[in-house]
């Protein structure tokens, strides 16, 4: 009996403190762990501390207990966990039947990174909960494509334009996308492919070619 009032306790306690952090709606939906950041104003210096994400803020408890806010703009990079965060703008996220670009910084989750890196943002618009828009930062030119894709599909003609370009130089990946292959799903694994010079980690069958019956001109049989 004082075992079972025990394990109920536990149960209790364990939601109430799911529901207090799900209250707190920080973006990627991770709890508090002692993990690292590094200021814009001195990338060689590594801080740690217990880390929460937001949009548009990243808060560090101290050693000494005090709160500590960045915007976007001050953050370098940022680790929580496993999930690697950066500041990026310049994106197109939706918003209602249409879209706008992003013109300020926001945090964003690190996918892969490379010479082409992969971002992720994770936002809520008028109630509709989870939804994504991936992105590319080239790393030459220091720009952000934003991958449009079906919702329906995960690709899209739309998708393959907008990736074709990063992938040009890899006849193997840029095949891949071509024969429709590749969608928002396994994109992480392009990407990584990409970066490290590696073959897709993932067979595709082949697509039948259909032969066309050709006449002879000469009317041989």
């Amino acid at each position: 009996m004082c075992k079972l009032f025990i394990y109920f306790s536990i149960l209790i306690l364990s939601l109430v403190t799911n529901h207090a952090q799900g209250q707190q709606g920080t973006l990627f939906r991770k709890r508090i762990k002692t993990d690292y950041y590094i200021l814009n104003t001195n990338p060689k210096v590594v801080y740690a501390g217990k880390i929460k994400v937001y949009e548009k803020e990243l808060i560090v408890k101290s050693s000494q207990g005090k709160d500590l806010k960045y915007r976007p703009d001050e953050i370098y990079w940022a680790k929580v966990d496993t999930i690697r965060y950066i500041a990026a703008n310049n994106f197109t996220i939706k918003s209602g039947f249409g879209s706008f670009n992003q013109a300020s910084k926001l945090f964003v989750e690190i996918v892969d990174s490379g010479q082409v890196s992969l971002y992720r943002y994770n936002y809520d618009y008028s109630g509709r909960p989870d939804l994504v828009t991936f992105m590319l930062h080239d790393a030459t030119t220091n720009s952000i494509t934003t991958l449009p894709v079906s919702v329906y599909t995960g690709k899209g003609q739309r998708f393959r334009d907008a990736l074709a370009p990063f992938v040009v130089a890899r006849p193997d990946l840029l095949q891949l996308l071509e024969d429709g292959h590749i969608t928002i799903h396994n994109l992480p694994l392009l990407l990584h492919a990409l970066n490290y010079n590696e073959p897709f980690p993932i067979k595709f069958k082949a697509k039948k070619v259909k032969e066309r019956v050709v006449e002879d001109p000469f009317g041989g049989n």
